[in-house]
């Protein structure tokens, strides 16, 4: 089971990390061929194709939706994202928390929403992939919304401890468990989340036993772990930047592909374990389905300029930036539907 899930695992990384971040300018606008000119003496037919009457969008606020609580990490990429794409867009964009349900209320709302544009969703990957395959029951789909840009990315999840904790390394943490089995308290979010995946393959992978405690949003893991309400916690690498760079949180491993800039001198937990146990969290905006391609024309032209800005790039956002096109994050979320397949039942 470990040697094909890590095949599975693999396999869905290079996915991800093949349309990883893409700096490419092609924003998915498609480029009319080259019209062959009429031979002398001859004249071309006129066109008859009735001209597309121009799109008047947008014209009013546009919401992006938050399936999760205020303050969490998707909050804070869609906080910052907003002003960039009210830049680019010329009108204000606003944020609104759906949170239940793992993200299935909010993610419910965008799918019946008017598909006029004016409202988006933020979608969190592989965690809603995961939820929709594990509970096998939802209305929407997560690969029938319409993709428009990828705003992070090349970031997982993480397990830390306390800063003073009695363990330095994932070992440490894994005897002392052995020896006393669910004598650990672990956070973890809530429901079937990216982080729960990292909790499931890291039980999956040293076989020991904690008790879990769940909470609404990886930023409280992090504050439950640095408060030390628990023993350890799996949360989101941007849930503790600011706490690891200021020395209030030891992070012992990344779930994460790679080894990750924020996190100096973290190991990956496949690089301990000797297995693909690594997957990327990428989070991008979505339009409901049938939303019209010239609106959405619109929104990933003006999307994609404001990830990709110079502001934005270099900007304090928390999290790291990673532009993706259109294009590129309906790869992420069809590598996500393989890897949910893979983990089904260990989720389950």
């Amino acid at each position: 089971m470990k040697k094909t899930l890590a095949l599975i695992l693999t396999l869905c990384l290079c996915i991800g990390m093949l349309s990883a971040c893409s700096a490419a300018s092609d924003t998915g606008t498609t480029t009319a061929p080259a019209t062959t000119a009429a031979p002398a003496g001859t004249e071309a037919p006129a066109d008859t194709t009735p001209a597309e009457e121009p799109v008047n969008y947008p014209t009013a606020p546009i919401t992006i939706i938050v399936c999760r609580a205020a303050g969490g990490s998707a909050d804070v990429v869609a906080r910052t994202f907003a002003p960039y794409l009210a830049e680019q867009l010329g009108v204000n964009v606003v944020v609104e928390n759906v949170d239940g349900g793992s993200g299935s209320i909010g993610l419910t709302q965008a799918w019946r929403a008017e598909p006029d544009g004016y409202t988006l969703v933020l979608g969190n990957y592989p965690s809603y992939v995961l939820n929709e395959v594990v509970d096998g029951n939802k209305e929407y789909k997560m690969n029938g919304f319409q993709s428009v840009v990828g705003i992070s990315g090349n970031e997982g999840n993480v397990l830390i401890v306390p800063a003073d904790s009695q363990f330095n390394t994932v070992q440490e943490l894994v005897d002392y468990a052995n020896a006393n089995p669910g004598d650990l308290n672990m956070a973890v979010t809530s429901g079937v989340s990216n982080s729960a995946l990292a909790q499931a393959m890291f039980l999956s992978e040293t076989g020991v036993e904690v008790t879990s405690i769940p909470y609404d949003s990886g930023n409280k893991c992090a504050t439950a772990v640095i408060g030390k309400e628990v023993d350890v916690a799996v949360c989101s690498g941007a849930a503790i930047y600011s706490a690891f760079a200021d020395g209030n949180v030891r992070v012992l491993a990344t779930f994460g592909p790679e080894a990750d800039v924020n996190l100096p001198g973290v190991p990956t937990f496949a690089s301990i374990y000797g297995e693909e146990f690594a997957y990327d969290v990428v989070m991008g905006l979505m339009a409901p389905p049938s939303t019209p391609e010239a609106v959405l024309q619109i929104l990933r032209d003006a999307a994609y300029a404001a990830v990709t800005s110079d502001a934005f790039l270099n900007g304090e956002n928390g999290f790291n930036v990673c532009p993706r096109t259109a294009a590129e994050l309906d790869e992420v979320i069809a590598g996500a539907y393989t890897l949910g397949e893979s983990v089904k039942d260990l989720l389950g």
